[in-house]
């Protein structure tokens, strides 16, 4: 009886696994390139100890979370001579291919629905990374372009639970500015808005709209009613898979970018 070939690594570079969209899209990209023979591996690659043990690991490609973002990262990668496919958010100066979004055009977007709503006077809340500071910074420029006022702009270092989404709604409301809706950026920070409006007697939309980020889903969970603009985190994992598989097998060449539809759900919040 034959042996079955030995299972070849595929190296996950990414700052942080433990956001929900990351682990839905992981999941789904793991059960993709699994069936033909691939895994993937997780390990501090992207810390300067880690760049070193990542030549040792002879991946048969990449998947990166998030932008490459230092010339040491870049470097590396592109000594590898092999196919890198980069998510969620698309760099100009991309290395192989990516499957990303215009997490720009989410923000552009949310400012135009807010603006066809008649909310004038709007604010944004958004957590410190790379595609929330894209979503931030096209709703913040489309905003001002349709004549909308921000009277607020809250930036929260760090959003990892239901807490941070509050106290970042709390810093909002201590600027003391009145406005009729705000845009945030993700899941967990749109639920915790509703969420301690709603503990402060202030009812959505008819105090104040919120419009929200949905990455898989789960705020419209918690907050029935809630707008968002969205994108599939499992079939971005599902496409990137696919990807590195068409790129493994010579099937597609590098500079492959392929945009994943932001879907627009208007509901009841805004």
């Amino acid at each position: 009886m034959p042996s079955l070939p030995s299972p070849a690594p595929i190296a996950v570079i990414a700052a942080r696994l433990d956001a929900g969209p990351t682990a839905r899209a992981l999941q789904a990209c793991s059960e993709r390139v699994a069936s033909a023979g691939y895994y993937l591996s997780v390990g501090p690659w992207h810390e300067p100890a880690g760049l070193a043990l990542l030549d040792g690991l002879r991946p048969a490609a990449a998947l990166v979370i998030g932008p490459v973002d230092t010339p040491t990262l870049r470097t590396a990668l592109s000594a590898l001579e092999v196919p890198i496919v980069e998510t969620w958010i698309a760099c100009p100066q991309t290395l192989d291919s990516a499957v990303a979004i215009d997490n720009a055009e989410a923000g552009r977007m949310a400012a135009r629905h807010l603006a066809e709503k008649r909310h004038p006077r709007v604010a944004c809340i958004s957590a410190d990374t790379p595609w929330e500071r894209a979503r931030r910074e096209g709703f913040i420029s489309s905003a001002a372009a349709l004549g909308l006022e921000l009277v607020a702009d809250i930036v929260q270092p760090e959003v990892q639970h239901m807490n941070d989404g509050r106290m970042a709604f709390l810093r909002l409301l201590a600027t003391n500015t009145i406005f009729d809706a705000v845009f945030c950026t993700s899941d967990l920070l749109a639920a915790a808005a509703v969420s301690e409006a709603h503990n402060r007697d202030l009812q959505v939309p008819q105090d104040l709209a919120v419009l929200g980020f949905s990455d898989d889903g789960s705020a419209v969970q918690w907050v029935q009613g809630l707008t968002t603009l969205g994108v599939d985190a499992a079939e971005l994992g599902r496409r990137a898979g696919q990807l590195l598989l068409d790129r493994l097998d010579g099937e597609r060449g590098a500079g492959q970018h392929d945009m994943m539809e932001v879907v627009f759900d208007a509901r009841l919040s805004t």
